[in-house]
């Protein structure tokens, strides 16, 4: 486990996707985070690969209930569920002062063992109490051909970890309009692509900042919360660079729409809904696009989704 424990506490390279779409509804929405993390984990895990699935549950140290993920119901062949090893490690639990325990069990397969299908819907279904299958606790794949990751969490998104960076890089060049936008700028200068290099003044930062408290008293929703909401950002960017700020615009998932009228500069407009609709990352990201295209960022629009 020293490896998983490397690549969950320390990795070099990283990825957050983002796989729960807030527009979409009923059997959409989860059609949608099927094809996301079934995409990114083909893209990861090939066929004789050796992977190690790790369940990882925590319970306190006083619960003497049954603990055991079923694994065996994500196998093909449930004979293979004798290979499971077992792991207890004891922790302190700050937030509540309860002396817990993680349990870990891990089983070595092959691509082909795992019924992927329903173990991504379990992992979708956590919190959604009547739809079934569930799981309690926290899935892993680790790849240890290629030392690769992959932890997806809830239907909202997952994780990708590694420690060589030729391992993602592929992944985050395919895929990079299903990133979190929240962890964007953050990620792209892990890989030294999109937005590395570029950054704000502490007094770009400060005027952005007061800008948005103030235009966020104006619409009465408040956007420093979670909610769900369609933002318009609004940028002004010269005739000689627009054609190249939209086509990498356009991989964040943004909807761009752009006015041509005027002589030297086009209005483009990115527009998205999320339910994690925070505006200072927003504003953020489209500044800095404006910056590396030469232009200057006008402003946003907020309007509730439902």
């Amino acid at each position: 486990m020293e490896l998983f424990n490397q690549l969950r506490k320390n990795p070099k390279y990283w990825i957050r996707f983002e796989l729960g779409l807030i527009e979409l509804k009923g059997e959409k929405y989860f059609k949608e985070i099927y094809n996301r993390v079934l995409s990114i984990f083909d893209f990861l895990f090939h066929k004789n690969d050796t992977i190690q699935l790790i369940a990882s549950i925590h319970t306190p140290i006083k619960y003497r209930g049954n603990e055991l993920v079923n694994i065996q119901r994500f196998l093909k062949n449930k004979k293979l569920i004798y290979g499971l090893n077992c792991k207890t490690v004891l922790y302190e639990y700050d937030e509540e002062d309860t002396e817990m325990k993680t349990t870990q069990y891990s089983l070595k397969l092959k691509k082909e063992d795992i019924r992927l299908g329903y173990l991504f819907q379990a992992i979708s279904n956590t919190d959604f109490g009547s739809r079934k299958p569930r799981i309690e606790g926290s899935i892993y794949l680790l790849n240890l051909t290629n030392s690769t990751l992959l932890h997806m969490y809830d239907d909202r998104g997952c994780d990708v970890y590694s420690l060589d960076k030729e391992n993602l890089l592929p992944l985050y060049r395919k895929y990079r309009n299903w990133i979190l936008d929240y962890n964007r700028i953050k990620i792209d200068h892990i890989f030294e692509e999109g937005l590395f290099n570029y950054s704000e003044t502490s007094i770009e930062m400060e005027n952005r900042l007061q800008i948005n408290r103030s235009r966020v008293k104006e619409t009465g929703i408040n956007l420093y919360e979670d909610n769900t909401c369609e933002i318009t950002h609004q940028l002004e960017i010269p005739k000689k660079t627009i054609e190249e700020c939209v086509k990498e615009i356009e991989q964040t998932g943004f909807i761009i729409e752009v006015d041509h009228r005027y002589n030297d500069y086009s209005i483009l407009e990115a527009i998205k809904t999320e339910a994690l609709a925070l505006i200072d990352y927003q504003t953020e990201l489209m500044s800095l696009y404006a910056k590396k295209y030469n232009g200057k960022y006008k402003g946003w629009s907020v309007q509730r989704a439902f």
